[in-house]
């Protein structure tokens, strides 16, 4: 695995279909989502790549509950003993082991369906449960205000937070409002189109030299500009 070094403090982690990130600070490190289930070892042997190692990790912040950025994060807790971060509506759904929201009436009956029959235990429908998370809104910074700036970016996910990291002209953790894979563009698997508009209006009256994302390359300068270039909100 080849850890992609954003600045010298920050490290992607590509994974088989997503990224994760590793912020290195003087009391240690944050995980920013910690994959599908199965990406433990993957993680720790990236985090050795910098010289660090899995008790290093001090705190786990959680972009959204699915399975494909938090499946891991009870293993993750059981090894590290890390303090773990989300929004209120995911804090709820990890709690409960879920991998799903409600957010549209027809997946709703759906995922009902599914979570009552034969196909209860996909991974894609439930996750172990976390009980002990420390729940972020709008505006907190995590673990303080030298750490992560949150910032709530629904319209992909209802619950789903971005991330403003202050240091070298700012790093964006875009989570999955928008991927970057060919070409940055906005997710196409969203729930409100409005809210992604939204939320991407938002991000882009913000000044960052960088941004990461959890699908595709990082755009590594002059990152806020190009945001407004494609989007178109200047």
């Amino acid at each position: 695995m080849e850890l992609v070094a954003i600045t010298f403090h920050v490290y992607q982690i590509p994974l088989q279909f997503v990224n994760v990130f590793i912020i290195r600070r003087d009391d240690g490190l944050i995980l920013v989502n910690t994959g599908p289930a199965g990406s433990k070892k993957m993680i720790f042997e990236a985090i050795k790549q910098i010289g660090s190692k899995p008790s290093d990790i001090k705190h786990i912040i959680i972009t959204h509950a699915r399975s494909s950025h938090c499946g891991d994060l009870e293993n993750m807790v059981a090894e590290t003993q890390a303090q773990v971060y989300t929004h209120p509506n995911d804090a709820l759904l990890i709690k409960e082991g879920k991998a799903y929201h409600f957010s549209k009436k027809i997946f709703n009956r759906l995922s009902k369906a599914l979570a009552k029959g034969p196909l209860k235990k996909l991974p894609v429908l439930r996750n172990k449960s976390v009980q002990h998370i420390t729940e972020v809104r709008d505006g907190d910074f995590v673990p303080d205000e030298k750490g992560l700036q949150v910032i709530h970016a629904p319209g992909h996910w209802d619950g789903e937070i971005a991330l403003l990291y202050p240091k070298n002209g700012g790093i964006l953790f875009a989570a999955d409002i928008a991927e970057n894979r060919t070409h940055l563009k906005l997710n196409p698997r969203y729930d409100n189109l409005h809210q992604s508009f939204a939320t991407l209006k938002r991000l882009t009256a913000i000044a960052f030299n960088s941004a990461v994302f959890t699908k595709g390359e990082p755009i590594m300068a002059d990152a806020s500009d190009v945001f407004k270039d494609v989007f178109g909100f200047r």
